[in-house]
């Protein structure tokens, strides 16, 4: 049981009544008179699929991209790296701030006597040693080596009447400090890893490339997934109070005749103004993969609870591109045309959502030689 959806059928050949009511046009047929009658709430819609979570993968940095460039349609997962950054240019950025960091170290003259006394030689050595076993970190191996320069400095100085060795900057060594930081945090953001689970739904148009602050990629997950239709003012007390007592089931079609079943999570409390109806959005799993974010599927939605609903014969309808519609007969006896939103079928009867009214008289199997305008009679 299908719903069409519903545009506005734009009728373009137009008939004088005069000049038909005159020349004698006419035919002969059966027509309905609508009335509602309480039926349960089976409805099948229209509904957009998008992602319940997306994101845009967007670099702090800029530089050429050595990894594998991203496609479209590629499945990616939490923590795993997407794209890497050329590190060469970040690499010497750290190297040359840890160089500068050395000579800061090491006083306004390190060409002076660096061999102090016997202990402050051997602590030295055992600084080497700790540094090269990888102990302790280079910032941490100049500035204790530092403080053993300055100490046997100190004792060499006072042994021989000299002046004090010059003092090193602290506020020149704190600020390359924070720059040997500040570039190691750029060397980090040379890797780029995926924050959720997903596949990748859209590249840059230079996907070997990364701009600072521009979009690389965009990242959406496959499920669970949103469906947002909308629904008929007609049906809304129904589905509320199916909802409040747990009656109502709602179902996500697939082309292939599948279906996943989902939850009811959104039903607005006020219509669109627009359209006169209310907008709802079913949360559902996409374990099987057979839904893709962006797209049109059906939705189906049911409960027990009946409402009062407009049925015409299955015959009534007629389709034209811009949507289903009916032949009626008006206060004149004339033929003319009504676009209407159908919904279910049974027992050879449609649901009428939209465009009729109780007292209509719907055309029941219009005659090929029907044409608006034309004298009805039964």
């Amino acid at each position: 049981m299908k719903v069409k959806k519903w545009t506005v059928l734009v009728v373009t050949a137009l008939v004088a009544v005069s000049a038909l009511s005159g020349c004698g046009n006419g035919v002969k047929t059966k027509v309905e008179t609508v009335t509602k009658s309480d039926h349960p709430v089976a409805l099948t819609l229209d509904a957009n699929v998008t992602a319940l979570h997306m994101t845009n993968i967007v670099p702090k940095l800029s530089g050429k991209l050595i990894s594998v460039p991203l496609t479209v349609g590629q499945d990616v997962k939490a923590g795993q790296i997407l794209v890497q950054v050329d590190q060469i240019p970040y690499q010497q950025s750290v190297a040359s701030a840890e160089s500068a960091l050395v000579t800061a170290s090491m006083g306004t003259n390190p060409s002076r006597d660096m061999s102090g006394d016997a202990d402050s030689g051997d602590r030295r050595a055992k600084l080497d040693v700790w540094y090269r076993m990888g102990a302790i970190s280079k910032v941490e191996y100049n500035q204790m080596m530092s403080k053993e320069n300055e100490a046997a400095a100190g004792t060499a100085a006072t042994a021989a009447g000299s002046s004090a060795a010059p003092a090193i900057d602290r506020e020149r060594i704190a600020q390359l400090q924070a720059s040997i930081q500040a570039a190691r945090d750029m060397l980090g953001n040379t890797t780029i890893y995926s924050p959720i689970d997903g596949r990748i739904t859209a590249v840059s148009d230079n996907p070997s490339v990364a701009v600072a602050g521009m979009v690389l990629a965009t990242v959406q997950q496959m499920t669970p997934l949103v469906a947002t239709f909308a629904i008929p003012e007609t049906y809304i007390q129904a589905l509320n109070m199916a909802k409040q007592n747990g009656s109502i089931s709602v179902a996500v079609l697939a082309p292939s005749g599948e279906s996943q079943a989902g939850e009811l999570t959104y039903l607005a409390t006020g219509k669109d103004p627009a359209t006169g109806s209310y907008m709802a959005k079913i949360t559902f799993n996409n374990d099987k993969n057979l839904f893709v974010p962006g797209e049109f599927y059906h939705v189906r939605i049911s409960t027990p609870q009946e409402v009062s609903q407009i049925t015409i014969p299955k015959t009534a309808v007629r389709t034209k591109d811009s949507g289903d519609f009916v032949y009626i007969v008006n206060d004149s006896g004339l033929a003319d045309v009504r676009s209407i939103l159908t919904g279910d079928e049974e027992a050879g009867r449609v649901v009428v959502l939209d465009g009729l009214k109780d007292g209509d008289r719907v055309v029941e199997d219009p005659p090929q030689s029907l044409e608006i305008g034309m004298k009805v009679t039964t």
